[in-house]
This record gives structure tokens, sequence and C-alpha cells, in this order.
């Protein structure tokens, strides 16, 4: 009975208010919708680095005095470190296949020559990239692995050394600069929409100082309020998220197709964002109004 008593009053505030609730709805929405862009352009740059990472793997190259139970031996000693996510072999016919493709337009190159030079290598990708200098560090003394002597660092592993640091580096500074960013909006949202809901429930303060003179204790004071929030949040958020969910169409069907380094399709979790943002606006508008009630309430 109370519930619905609340309900019928946060309604009826709504109605009665309508220019200070559109203008807290407004707030909402546009906080909703810069926030949902910058989660947009987050996931899609944590789409690319993560692709980035991926790129990043280890060779290690094999001698060709090695025999097949040798080379199958080191195979089965890489899978089973527990750093490796995938293990490839490349044969001494593939690897000169790959070169011949590359070599395109000028394979002749390879006509000149006796045999096939390349040796054997297993490519292989981690689970986590940070930890590709400790795993080829491994390879270095192995007497499998294809290393001219007194080459420092060993020239029978690839795995990028100073560029794969590099790409780490730089990638995670743009992912803790990302949430840093994310994590602004959020709070620069709380502070607009807690100042916007602040201004209406002091343009009804005698409304509140009235109920607490008849003896109306805080908390029924408070619910319509909430209530009023909760449904304020609601409305703003469902907007902006529309708004959000165009946008990001409008970049995955137009921006796409000449910025494929930057935005994916897939790159962007149409679900858990709509959940966020709807869940988002909804605490922003109960918690503003809550928040803001607390200097009227005071004894």
């Amino acid at each position: 009975m109370k519930f619905r008593f609340f309900l019928s009053e946060a309604m009826n505030s709504l109605v009665r208010n309508w220019v200070m609730s559109v203008a807290a709805m407004v707030t909402i929405l546009v906080s909703m919708f810069v926030l949902g862009l910058g989660l947009i352009i987050f996931f899609n740059f944590q789409d690319v680095i993560s692709d980035l990472r991926n790129k990043l793997e280890i060779e290690v190259y094999i001698k060709s005095t090695a025999s097949q139970e040798e080379i199958d031996a080191l195979g089965d000693e890489i899978r089973a470190m527990p750093e490796v996510k995938r293990v490839y072999f490349v044969s001494k016919e593939e690897a000169l296949e790959r070169l011949r493709k590359s070599l395109k337009g000028n394979e002749d190159v390879l006509d000149a020559l006796s045999g096939n030079p390349l040796p054997p290598s297993y490519e292989i990708t981690l689970k986590d990239p940070a930890q590709i200098e400790e795993v080829a560090s491994r390879f270095f003394d192995n007497p499998l692995v294809d290393n001219t002597p007194g080459s420092d660092p060993p020239d029978g592993v690839k795995y990028g050394g100073e560029t794969s640091k590099r790409v780490l580096r730089v990638t995670t500074i743009f992912l803790i600069g990302g949430a840093g960013f994310v994590v602004l909006l959020v709070l620069a949202s709380v502070l607009l929409v807690s100042n916007t809901i602040r201004l209406s429930i002091f343009a009804r303060r005698r409304e509140v100082e009235i109920m607490r003179l008849v003896g109306a204790t805080n908390w029924f004071i408070r619910w319509p309020f909430v209530i009023e929030g909760v449904v304020t949040g609601i409305a703003g958020a469902a907007g902006a998220t529309i708004l959000v969910l165009l946008t990001n169409k409008f970049l995955v069907d137009k921006v796409i197709k000449n910025m494929t380094f930057l935005f994916s399709a897939g790159a962007v979790p149409v679900f858990k964002l709509t959940l966020f943002l709807i869940l988002s606006g909804t605490l922003l508008g109960a918690l503003g109004s809550a928040l803001a009630l607390r200097r009227f309430l005071k004894i």
C-alpha cells in the first residue's frame, strides 16, 4: 500500500514539476550518451590493442641437423609450457613456399638455389604476451635451436625484442588511459546529474519542510523523490542508449569502411553496453535524488 502511495506521489510530482523533470532527464540523457560514446571508443581501442598483442609471437628456428624425433620432442616440450596458447610447426617446405609467396614476381631468385636453405621452425603464441621475453629466453641456449655462435641476442629465436617491449608498453598506457577516461566520464556524470536534481529539489524545499513539520520521517519524505529519480534515470538512460546504439551502427556501417584499423563490427558488446547504460542511468537518478535530499533532511 505504501509503495503504491509513494509511486503515485512520484508520478504526480513528475507531472507537476515537468520542467525540472525534463531538465533532469535531459541531463541524464546527455551524461549517459557521452559515457556511451566513451565506452564505444574504449571497446574499439581495446579490440585493436588485443589484436596487436595477439600478433606478438616467438619463432624458434631449428637446426637442419636435428632429427624428426628431436624436433617432435622439442614441440612436446613447448606445448607443455603453461604460458603457451598455440604452437604451429613450419616445415622446411612450408617455409620455402612462404618465401616464394613473399617474393611474388621475383620467384626466379629462388630457382638459383641448389636446395632449400631454410630451417624448420616453431611459431609460438602466448596466453599473456607480456611473458614473451621470459619464454623466448628459454630457447637461447637450447642445442637444437639454430643460433649462430657468438650472436647476441641469439638469432635463432625471433620475438621482436625491443619492438615487443614497445608494443606492450604503449598498449598498456592506452588501456590505462582509456579506463581512466571512462572513470572521469562517470564522475562527471554523477556530479552533473546530482547538481541538476539538487536544483529540482531546492525548488520544492518548502514541500519538504512542510512534510517534516507534520511529523513525516526522513524515509517517508525520501522515497517519492528516490522513485522519481529512478523513473527520470530510466527515461534519460533509455533515450541515451537509443542514441548510442544508432551512433554505433553509423560508425560500424560508415566509418569502419575507412578506418578498419580502429573500428571493428564485433568490438562493442551491444547487450552489455545497453544494460550498463540503463543501470547506470537508473542508479544515477536514484542516488542523485537521495544525496540531494540530505541537506534538506538534516535537523
